[in-house]
């Protein structure tokens, strides 16, 4: 009997990790009080910020703002290894079928608050909803099984 992966949780992290999994040739069950729909994923609206110049100094000024944005609650050598791996994520997301919203020349990006240069990936005010509907399809079709609790009937706790 082959060994599953349990994964903890059904939101964009969740189906990240069954994915990665997947393309390693390993299963893996998702464990979850809400089913992937209902995660808090899904109500992400903003966008997602990637620095996509291709440019290894314009990394820089995304971990800066972003350690900036965070009023010193945020760990510097975690902001890093986020924003360095942000690039290959948002482009992974694409990839999968995320419908960013596009212009002519390629995705369109967006400033947000905190940010001195456009670098937010967006699908209309709806990107965790349409990020979801995509990843969910795609772990979904190369996973043998998902596993999720039934809510909690809160009605009933005392």
């Amino acid at each position: 009997m082959k060994e599953k992966l349990i994964i903890i949780g059904s939101g964009l992290a969740g189906l990240a990790a069954a994915l990665a999994a997947a393309e390693q040739g390993q299963s893996s069950v998702l464990v979850s009080e809400l089913p992937p729909e209902r995660s808090q994923s899904v109500l992400a609206e903003g966008g997602i910020n990637g620095e996509l110049s291709g440019k290894t100094e314009d990394v820089l000024p995304h971990w800066a703002d972003t350690v900036q944005a965070g009023a010193g609650l945020s760990d510097p050598n975690a902001v890093r290894g986020m924003v360095e791996a942000a690039p290959g994520i948002v482009r992974w997301l694409a990839e999968l079928g995320t419908a960013f919203q596009r212009t002519p020349e390629g995705l369109a990006l967006r400033r947000l608050g905190g940010h001195r240069k456009a670098r937010t990936l967006f699908a209309g005010s709806s990107t965790g909803k349409a990020a979801m509907s995509v990843w969910s399809c795609s772990s979904g079709q190369r996973r043998d099984e998902r596993t999720f609790s039934r809510p909690r009937n809160r009605h009933s706790e005392k």
